[in-house]
């Protein structure tokens, strides 16, 4: 939950992670290049990141673990009005993939054999 390194393996908006300090980084995404701040990170515990991008002045997500769960809330802030359908639509996507990936390692599957792009297919 909170290994960054793992992000382009369930975030199906995610191609590339490359961290530039111990809580900083860039992502290459399908809808554009963007950096990032991890704010909080526990190891299995929270993770808290920030981002910023030609799109939004910050956009983010906690995962928080609650026992056998994980709690997550996220946010946007959009700097042109205009592209928050689409970009709260695809909070929703990136929710999904991490529901996806979450229960995919429940049922005892390992991480680096996870195919993001056939669960975008089967769904």
């Amino acid at each position: 939950m909170t290994d960054i390194s793992l992000i382009p393996k369930w975030n199906s908006t995610v191609k590339e992670i490359t961290q530039t300090g111990p809580n900083e980084g860039s992502i290459k995404s399908t809808s554009g290049d963007y950096t990032f701040t991890i704010i909080e990170r526990k190891e299995n515990e929270i993770l808290t990141s920030t981002a910023e991008s030609e799109y939004f002045t910050s956009y983010g997500y906690v995962l928080k673990a609650k026992g056998d769960l994980t709690e997550v809330s996220a946010w946007i802030n959009y700097k042109i009005v205009e592209h928050e359908e689409i970009l709260g639509r695809s909070i929703l996507f990136i929710l999904n993939d991490l529901k996806e990936f979450a229960e995919y390692l429940e049922d005892g599957g390992d991480p680096d054999e996870y195919d993001k792009k056939k669960i975008l297919v089967s769904h």
